[in-house]
């Protein structure tokens, strides 16, 4: 079996895909498949096990992506499958060669390019679900929707993560729900919880954009804070709002605190030091972080009409519009006796779901997709 993965970022880059991309391309080389990953970056270490080819970004967007395009046009005639794990930079070449060599296609759905990009802007502020429905993807980005659906089609099986991104590709761009398959994201090594003392901490990781929500976390904290002494905000990322969430965080002095991102294993001690998990975002696919902060035992609460790998209580959720939702939710967490039943709540959900079972699962996909 001969199997080109196709990624826009790769290890020793951070993120989901390069991590998803990374155990893939070991597990399938373990197999004794020949396994190369295209990928964009300047990092020249190599594996053993299998091959990777990188285009420098050096050249400009357009440039670069041409490049990037030729690299898979080329290996495209290597292999037996083309697996691409994005919608637009690593999607649009890859169902592009597999239709002219006629080989089978794989595309793994992981979020949707039009509404990131929109929301990202603050060209609109609305959950994904809303933009879909209200039929704002084709007026926004006409030309792209065009070009994700033909890419989508073109796909002999769509992988994604949970029913959400599912229902959103099959009805708007569609997709048969027959080539559609679902694999749940991997938890961490599950671990107990450990108590956070004299201080009750709220810790949101990820990337500070629009979407994210983070103007509406602090003003809503801010209401929290005069009610609860004890109450912590730490923000851990980077991104363009950086500088305007620091403005506003500064009226509420030592109880925010904005840090750089971290590394796995500092991120790791940060929410073993705090209280509960924040996924604020107008939408939250799969975020990694709450299911690594669920896995080391603490609470989380996300905004609702979520993918995540794992059905959380109506209580850790909320309205990701409505600031009293989310007052709502935080204060019933401040509770003594509603946070240990929260502990104990997560203590007992199913997280049985590894990365040994993902990754075998898409060996199956794609033993499948060959024939």
């Amino acid at each position: 079996m001969r199997v080109l993965l196709t990624t826009g970022i790769f290890f020793p880059d951070v993120g989901g895909p390069a991590t998803h991309v990374r155990k893939i391309a070991e597990h399938f080389a373990g197999l004794g498949w020949q396994v190369t990953v295209v990928a964009f970056g300047n990092h020249t270490g190599s594996s053993q096990k299998y091959r990777v080819v990188r285009v420098s970004r050096k050249w400009g967007k357009l440039a670069s992506w041409l490049l990037y395009a030729l690299a898979i046009a080329r290996e495209s005639f290597k292999h037996d499958v083309l697996y691409a794990f994005d919608l637009t930079t690593a999607g649009i070449p890859s169902a592009l060669f597999a239709k002219l060599l006629r080989k089978p296609f794989i595309l793994r759905i992981g979020g949707d390019p039009i509404w990131e990009r929109i929301v990202e802007k603050g060209e609109r502020s609305l959950p994904m679900r809303a933009y879909y429905e209200q039929g704002l993807f084709k007026k926004d980005k006409p030309t792209l929707y065009r070009i994700i659906r033909r890419v989508v089609r073109t796909a002999d099986t769509v992988v994604t993560y949970c029913d959400f991104l599912k229902d959103i590709y099959v009805r708007h761009y569609g997709v048969s729900e027959k080539r559609v398959v679902q694999i749940k994201n991997p938890f961490p090594t599950k671990t107990s919880a450990t108590l956070e003392k004299d201080t009750f901490t709220f810790l949101f990781a990820g990337r500070f954009v629009s979407y994210k929500n983070l103007p509406r976390v602090l003003k809503v904290f801010r209401t929290i804070s005069a009610k609860h002494d004890n109450a912590r905000l730490v923000l851990i990322g980077d991104g363009p709002d950086e500088a305007a969430l620091k403005a506003r965080a500064a009226a509420l002095g030592s109880k925010v605190e904005i840090i750089p991102k971290v590394d796995q294993k500092a991120l790791f001690a940060r929410i073993n030091a705090s209280s509960v998990a924040l996924a604020p975002a107008l939408t939250e696919f799969n975020p990694n972080f709450i299911l690594e902060s669920l896995a080391l035992g603490k609470p989380a609460l996300i905004s609702r009409d979520n993918g995540l790998s794992a059905q959380l209580p109506d209580y850790m959720q909320f309205d990701p519009m409505d600031d009293a939702s989310l007052e709502t939710a935080m204060e019933r967490m401040l509770d003594a006796g509603n946070y240990r039943e929260a502990i104990r709540v997560v203590a007992g959900l199913p997280m049985d779901q590894t990365w040994g079972k993902v990754v075998a699962e898409h060996a199956v996909i794609v033993q499948a997709a060959a024939g």
